[in-house]
């Protein structure tokens, strides 16, 4: 197999808050967004690598930390063999030719104050490629090969359709016969019918020059109908990457099962289907959970050594756990709520968050155990109540980070490592961090 024409190898894009020249004279400490954290993934000579994930997922961040339009915190880029992080000169140049951008909104990536003309050529004219005319020529060419007409050159932006802007971006990616591009989500913001229009010109264009794409959408649908691959992200992370077909006929990762599972289907055999939605909402990259970054709001979260109850319910008692480690509950509210000043009855405060917070029965151990934490709760003692449980439920996902193993279909997920080697790393860990739950962010 030949060498792939983009490798991406541990990239990290990191921005960090706290990090003016007063918080350092003042001492605090510089807070990291994550927003790309070790992605990892090769993109083929020829083909279509697609990106899918929640909108906030890092996918742009991505693109633009590849096409070195932001300088990366940690990791590399390789293209053709060449590391992009340390070219410059001539060679960086050669690279922006043989590597292009679309961009995702048709109206803000084009300059309202230049035509149509001007736009395309700009790229020729900075790689100083060609006369003035050579250029409107060739601008005029890829007006054709896009799908508008030579006649509409001279047009300023504000006179094209949204679908006819993104073919003028497209043109201007192409003005320097680049090798590959990427394109930002080039159709989340166009009708359904001018979004297969600008597909299949992305696809022809794709035949005609051999081109190689990195194509990022949300649109699972788009995604699976213009890739050779895919590699879907989640807070900042690649948790599964192989063949289009495999991806969405057989997902290993609960992510990208719940992501499938949640789009609705245009099929009258399933119009009775209860659509799944992902529950909770995408942790802050300024805090990731610890280990998996997907176990808050996973459906398969592994049980710790000795557990076992029903998935639902330990699906409950985690999301309660990380509303009191969080401290969410209220605990004043809750003691109004009650309707006890005096905070005398405590079996009534914990009646009452006990019916708030499950829908599942709970066995009668999990229910003594969720109960002493609710008492230590309204009693003021948050640290008690989160150590109570965090002792009984600490989940292995939230002690072993899972990584994303070579192969054609590699996922990051403990459900397919070996058990003994989840448990030897689970232990571990547990033995560097104390029973205070320092170093196990759980939102």
């Amino acid at each position: 197999m030949t060498d792939p024409l983009v490798r991406v190898d541990g990239l990290e894009k990191y921005y960090y808050e706290n990090d003016t020249l007063l918080d350092r004279l003042t001492g605090a400490e510089p807070e990291a967004v994550r927003a790309v954290d070790g992605v990892s993934f090769e993109v083929r000579e020829g083909e279509t690598l697609g990106v899918v994930g929640e909108s906030g997922c890092g996918k742009s961040t991505l693109a633009e930390t590849l096409m070195r339009l932001r300088e990366p915190t940690g990791g590399s880029v390789t293209f053709d063999g060449d590391p992009v992080y340390d070219l410059s000169g001539d060679d960086l140049d050669a690279f922006r030719r043989r590597a292009q951008v679309m961009f995702q909104d048709p109206f803000s990536s084009l300059d309202p104050r230049m035509t149509a003309g001007e736009i395309i050529t700009e790229p020729l004219a900075i790689h100083d490629v060609g006369t003035v005319a050579e250029r409107r020529e060739r601008a005029e060419t890829l007006l054709e090969e896009v799908g508008l007409s030579a006649d509409q050159i001279d047009r300023y932006p504000h006179e094209f359709s949204g679908g006819q802007r993104q073919r003028i971006g497209f043109a201007r990616a192409l003005a320097i016969d680049p090798e590959f591009i990427v394109l930002d989500e080039p159709v989340s913001a166009l009708d359904v019918s001018v979004q297969a229009q600008v597909l299949n010109l992305l696809a022809d264009m794709q035949a005609e020059r051999d081109l190689t794409y990195l194509f990022i959408a949300h649109d699972l649908s788009v995604v699976r109908h213009i890739s050779d691959r895919v590699a879907v992200m989640y807070l900042g992370e690649v948790v599964e990457i192989g063949p289009t077909e495999e991806i969405f006929e057989s997902p290993q990762h609960p992510y990208t099962k719940a992501l499938l599972e949640s789009v609705p289907r245009a099929d009258t055999d399933e119009r009775d289907r209860v659509v799944e939605t992902i529950r909770g909402d995408v942790p802050s990259p300024r805090n990731p959970p610890s280990g998996c970054s997907f176990r808050t709001r996973c459906p398969e979260l592994i049980q710790p050594p000795g557990l076992d109850v029903p998935q639902a319910t330990f699906r409950e008692i985690s999301d309660f756990r990380t509303r009191i480690e969080n401290g969410d509950i209220d605990v004043d509210l809750r003691w109004e709520q009650v309707g006890d000043a005096n905070r005398e009855d405590r079996a009534a405060f914990v009646d009452s968050l006990r019916e708030e917070a499950f829908d599942e029965p709970l066995p009668d151990a999990d229910e003594e155990t969720v109960r002493e934490a609710i008492r230590a709760l309204a009693d003021g003692d948050r640290e008690t109540a989160a150590a109570t449980l965090r002792e009984r439920y600490r989940s292995p996902c939230e002690a072993v980070e899972p990584a994303l193993p070579a192969g054609d279909h590699p996922d990051a997920c403990l459900l397919n490592e070996q058990p003994d080697d989840v448990e030897a790393a689970r232990e571990e860990w547990e033995a560097e961090h104390d029973a205070s739950g320092v170093g196990t962010p759980s939102q």
